[in-house]
């Protein structure tokens, strides 16, 4: 696999997302000029395109100081700029987590868009204030931007954050910092990061197209900023935990593993932790043979993957190094020996998974199913019009029977337009039975009881501040969070039954019985979340050891972070709810909207057919030109669906025919109940 493959991966991943979001956008403006849009439509099709136009895929590089992480990060950013773009010189390393990123900016902010460094002072960690909290201010970052035409530009900001200051033992504690780790001048100064965070936004191919790159140096980072492993490193898609393969695992990374790497296994499956085993180089012997070399490699693959309980394959021993020099001379030997290309190999891996994820979304496949099975209605409509005029064509000269002919199709659609409206009635029933589910599942976490129990917690925090007392607090308020969230999940089971029963009563409508157990409420990923949240806060308790009382603004953070964390979690657990509250039903309301406008237009044609005086000819070539034109816009949607998505399959493929005969959907219903706890 040669060097550009990840980025060709890359490249065709944000290649797909474009396409569909082409195809939703225009999908939008179709319906716009044609004044038909329902409003399941307009929700759907807005929350696909927020949800295509967010979506990144996230790489976190973690591990100690001198692993090797900012070499990999300019391995795999060098292809662009044939140059190193952080500091790894000797001395010169990224002191302080870094995110890398691409972001267009705005027009009335000059330093929003790509081309600076933001750096956080390290100042600010004497508050509790969360990291989350001070990007939302401005004005406590230092802004340094640079031109990437001009190196040295680039290199000035980027050496920026390698820098330090010197600070006595006291300002280092109330930093967070233990002043028996840290390099002291002769003056008995104490050297730490100048920086607490760095935000660099960059213009990068690889950027550009979705990838974003966070660099945690060292324990004290993640010891100092809870958020990085209660939210950041949650949230990343990939993460590769960098060690030192000349040197084996040292206590520090097996400290980073166990508290706060291991449980992203459980949440997020084996292949999101790479274990890398960087300057693998340090083991080619010349004086070995090729084979007695890989065997070493192999061995300490294995044990490493034995210590950390990871599978092999997810083991990698690689040259961050000897790949990015390979890069530079076009080596394609070294760049094999690097085994640069096999860690490659794994992210594509990820970002397969992740497209994979990104597109079965719910979200995603209704916006389409709404697109197709507007096609596929509208071609019915055409061909029943164009049947209607053969038949009225044929009476052209029989006066008496063309107007009994308008009767009867007068009658007919009339008959049908009523049908359409009784499925209207029963939707508005159907929605306000969803909207009581809606309230019930509220209920147990709404913003104001939860605001309760934390501020009871923080009492309860305050009135015993000691090791004791904050472990039973936190675990007091993870025993009420479950006990909400078992009332959220017994009642999310009462909605689920109810909302396929309502796709096994209602009709003419295209949903197969997958496709109504996909629009069940899912509580699977807000349950996992809080048992993640909990298994972090006792993993940090855990951490603490006897230095409790030396720690207090390090717990103050953690415990800010925590409930910030909590915040999240029931606002985006509320949102879906107001999410399921306007989709559930969507496919429905969507058909029977869409039928009921093309049955309205259908019967404002007929009706104007049989009230015009002009002659029989000419009123049958009015009813052409208007089908003429249903059919011109038949073919502009055909044209939007013609755009082709690359990977994965396509969702904007034909529709089901409609109204196909359905088996009992409650066969579903056990599947589906059980895929929400």
């Amino acid at each position: 696999m040669d060097a550009t493959s990840f980025y060709q991966h890359m490249a065709e991943f944000a290649r797909w997302k474009d396409i569909f979001s082409q195809q939703l956008r225009q999908s939008q403006q179709w319906f716009n000029d044609h004044q038909n849009q329902s409003q399941a439509a307009r929700h759907c099709l807005q929350q696909a395109l927020t949800l295509l136009d967010n979506s990144s895929f996230t790489v976190a590089c973690v591990g100690e100081f001198s692993r090797g992480k900012t070499e990999l990060i300019n391995a795999l950013l060098f292809t662009e700029y044939g140059q190193r773009l952080l500091p790894s010189k000797p001395g010169r390393t990224t002191m302080c987590p870094t995110e890398i990123f691409y972001t267009p900016g705005t027009p009335t902010d000059d330093h929003s868009g790509p081309g600076y460094v933001r750096l956080l002072p390290i100042e600010t960690r004497r508050t509790t204030t969360s990291l989350n909290s001070f990007k939302r201010i401005p004005k406590n970052w230092v802004t340094l931007p640079f031109d990437v035409a001009h190196p040295e530009s680039v290199e000035r900001a980027m050496n920026a954050i390698s820098q330090v200051k010197l600070v006595d033992a006291s300002d280092a504690r109330a930093m967070g910092f233990d002043p028996q780790q840290l390099s002291a001048n002769q003056d008995g100064l104490l050297e730490v990061p100048r920086w607490r965070h760095a935000l660099i936004n960059l213009d990068h191919p690889l950027l550009r197209h979705g990838l974003r790159i966070l660099d945690t140096p060292g324990l004290n980072a993640l010891g100092n900023e809870p958020e990085l492993t209660l939210g950041t490193l949650q949230q990343a898609d990939a993460v590769i935990f960098l060690l030192a393969a000349d040197s084996g695992l040292s206590y520090s990374d097996v400290t980073i593993w166990q508290d706060h790497l291991k449980g992203l296994r459980a949440a997020q499956g084996q292949h999101s932790s790479i274990a890398l085993l960087n300057k693998v180089d340090a083991l080619w012997d010349d004086l070995e043979s090729a084979d007695s070399v890989a065997q070493n490699i192999h061995d300490l693959r294995e044990q490493t993957a034995r210590m950390l309980s990871q599978p092999i394959e997810n083991v990698v021993a690689i040259s961050a190094k000897q790949g990015l020099l390979a890069q530079a001379r076009r080596d394609q030997d070294l760049l094999q020996r690097s085994n640069l290309p096999q860690l490659e190999a794994l992210l594509i891996q990820q970002l397969s998974h992740n497209q994979q994820q990104l597109a079965g979304q719910r979200i995603l496949s209704d916006a389409a199913r709404i697109v197709k099975s507007t096609r596929s209605n509208l071609k019915s409509q055409l061909f029943r019009a164009d049947r209607e005029l053969e038949s009225l064509q044929q009476q052209l000269h029989r006066p008496a029977q063309f107007d009994a002919q308008v009767q009867s199709l007068r009658r007919d659609i009339r008959k049908q337009h009523q049908q359409y409206h009784r499925q209207q009635l029963d939707l508005r029933t159907y929605q306000r039975q969803i909207d009581q589910h809606c309230q019930q599942l509220r209920a147990p976490i709404t913003s104001f009881q939860l605001e309760g129990l934390i501020g009871s917690t923080h009492q309860d925090m305050v009135k015993s501040w000691s090791f004791v007392g904050l472990s039973k607090a936190v675990d007091d308020f993870f025993q009420q969070l479950r006990q909400r969230m078992s009332r959220v999940e017994k009642e999310t089971r009462t909605a689920n039954t109810t909302l396929l029963s309502i796709y096994e009563r209602a009709q003419n409508h295209s949903c197969s019985p997958e496709d109504a157990s996909s629009h069940c409420f899912q509580l699977r990923n807000h349950m996992q979340r809080l048992r993640q949240l909990e298994h972090q806060a006792q993993q940090f308790r855990r951490s603490l050891g006897n230095i409790f009382n030396i720690k207090q603004r390090v717990i103050g953070r953690f415990i800010n972070s925590l409930v910030q964390e909590v915040r999240a979690m029931n606002t985006d657990l509320n949102t879906a709810i107001d999410h399921w509250k306007q989709e559930a039903l969507a496919p429905l309301s969507h058909e029977t909207h869409y039928q009921k406008s093309l049955l309205d237009q259908q019967m404002l044609h007929i009706t104007h057919l049989n009230q015009q005086q002009s002659s029989q000819t000419q009123r049958l070539q009015t009813l052409g030109t208007q089908i003429t034109q249903q059919r011109e816009s038949l073919a502009e949607l055909e044209r939007i669906l013609d755009l082709q998505p690359c990977r994965p399959p396509q969702l904007l493929q034909d529709a089901p025919p409609p109204h196909r005969t359905r088996k009992s959907m409650t066969a579903q219903a056990s599947a589906a109940l059980v895929s929400t706890a």
